[in-house]
């Protein structure tokens, strides 16, 4: 009993640490592109000791290196696409419309990994794409701006989905501290250049932005992701996943509170739909699993 608590504790701690990182984003005062890099780069630096206690004495292969800058570029790549969608629309559609990652994963493993989906799984897909369309089009105060947003969005969560496909392969190779350190590494040293193409500063920022940066790696990503990768020793992947379900309405909550935004009823209509698809996806899964 004990036990569970624990686990159920750090699951909600997980949720509501990753559920910061759309209003930390907007906080921060910063180009998308540069937030993004900081955010990798604090992150990797955060693993490096572990990471290198943890590898004393082996040798990583080349297709593993391979690997790991291919799941980076697709992580950059994301990071680029979501936090600029943050710019255009509101956290609610963005946070919802990034989430749809898995829908993107089961989409993908149909086409390219050949995955027999359930009718559970297909119908699931459809509801979930039916509130994705409605939050996509709610235009709202943002106009065409908002589209681009609510579309950048979806964008960040195909390279999420593309990252998760890779990742897939190369975790269970690695310890976890290596394998963050590897993928968030080559994340950084993909956004630097884009960062150099746009011209875009690299320092001259306030001392609350740097906070913003040191605390979407330590937040989000170090204490919030972790604490999922944990929980996975415990409980089945699916049950963690649905856990990630909570994350929009965290960032809403938050949005609400330290953003005073307040998402409309169509777009959070859109949410629930879009949510409720997500998660009879995950429940189809499930079952297919245990067949």
């Amino acid at each position: 009993m004990a036990k569970e608590k624990m686990i159920t504790l750090v699951l909600v701690g997980g949720v509501a640490a990753i559920s910061t990182s759309a209003v930390l984003i907007r906080l921060a005062e910063a180009p998308p592109f540069v937030i993004a890099f900081y955010r990798m780069f604090f992150s990797a630096l955060c693993f490096l000791p572990l990471a290198f206690k943890e590898m004393r004495g082996q040798k990583l292969e080349r297709n593993q290196l391979t690997l790991a800058a291919g799941a980076g570029l697709m992580l950059a790549l994301h990071f680029a696409f979501w936090m600029t969608s943050l710019e255009h629309t509101s956290v609610a559609s963005s946070v919802v419309l990034v989430t749809t990652q898995p829908l993107w994963v089961f989409l993908l493993s149909v086409l390219f990994l050949e995955e027999k989906p359930t009718p559970r799984m297909w119908f699931g897909l459809a509801v979930a794409l039916s509130g994705s369309i409605l939050v996509t089009f709610t235009q709202g105060a943002g106009g065409e701006s908002r589209l681009y947003g609510n579309v950048l969005a979806v964008a960040g969560a195909i390279m999420m989905a593309c990252y998760f496909l890779i990742g897939r392969r190369l975790r269970p190779q690695l310890p976890l501290a290596v394998y963050s350190l590897l993928v968030y590494g080559s994340a950084a040293l993909v956004l630097l250049p884009l960062i150099a193409l746009r011209g875009l500063p690299l320092r001259g920022f306030g001392s609350f932005t740097w906070l913003m940066f040191a605390a979407l790696a330590l937040i989000p990503t170090v204490l919030g992701h972790n604490s999922l990768n944990w929980a996975l020793k415990y409980l089945p992947a699916t049950m963690v996943s649905v856990t990630i379900l909570g994350e929009p309405l965290g960032a809403s909550i938050m949005a609400v509170f330290v953003l005073r935004e307040i998402p409309s009823l169509l777009e959070a209509f859109g949410s629930l739909v879009t949510l409720l698809g997500i998660y009879l996806v995950w429940q189809g899964n499930a079952g297919r699993s245990k067949a």
